[in-house]
């Protein structure tokens, strides 16, 4: 599935600065779209952690081992198909899914040993705005937006050196809010750690901050 190239309404998005390791490589990404809309979705994921030089941005540290390992949108229902004649492609006409993995580490743990709420917090942050930044690429909606709430449930705790899967999923995409669901697994054992829903409003156009390559769009 590949999104048509003329998309004015995200080109901020795809001005970004280009990924570093570990988001840098699309073809290590499993996925059914565009690679170049793979790549757009690294670099935007590289971007919300601030991975710029000297970055101070909060979180900056722990996520930066965030990775991008599949990206899939498929339309929803049996009579939904891209492309079809006379109709433009809207976000909500699909459903988006991202999965990104982290290793726990040290400086992420809470004084129990377990992975800090604020910390899980800000990866979840991350990984369901990914899947909502699928849709822009194939439709050209801008995602960009503020996060207006946030669930979550603790099902299980994580500790240092277990690999999360953060499986995100779009939940609805239309007018003045977006919304998406998470969970989040021990990928060893299948454990479910978390589950979330972010509900966002988004804002595109989004001023542009952080670093020297990005202060430049």
């Amino acid at each position: 599935m590949s999104a048509a190239r003329a998309r004015p309404a995200i080109d901020r998005l795809r001005a970004f600065p280009t990924a570093p390791a570990p988001n840098d490589d699309p073809s290590k990404v499993k996925s059914n779209i565009a690679e170049d809309d793979v790549r757009l979705c690294q670099n935007v994921l590289a971007y919300h952690i601030a991975h710029h030089p000297d970055s101070r941005v909060f979180g900056h540290e722990q996520a930066s081992r965030l990775t991008m390992t599949e990206v899939t949108v498929n339309p929803r229902g049996a009579g939904q198909e891209k492309g079809k004649e006379g109709k433009k492609p809207r976000p909500d006409d699909f459903e988006a899914v991202t999965v990104c993995e982290l290793t726990v580490q040290e400086g992420m743990l809470n004084v129990h040993g377990t992975l800090a709420g604020p910390c899980a917090m800000l990866v979840i942050d991350l990984a369901t705005f990914a899947p909502l930044f699928a849709l822009s690429a194939l439709t050209g909606v801008d995602a960009s937006g503020f996060s207006t709430s946030m669930n979550i449930v603790w099902h299980a705790p994580a500790v240092a050196g277990m690999t999360l899967r953060f499986v995100g999923t779009t939940l609805s995409f239309r007018g003045r809010m977006a919304s998406a669901r998470c969970e989040v697994y021990d990928k060893k054992k299948g454990t479910l750690i978390i589950s979330a829903t972010h509900v966002i409003a988004p804002v595109p156009g989004l001023p542009v901050a952080g670093g020297a390559a990005a202060a430049k769009l």
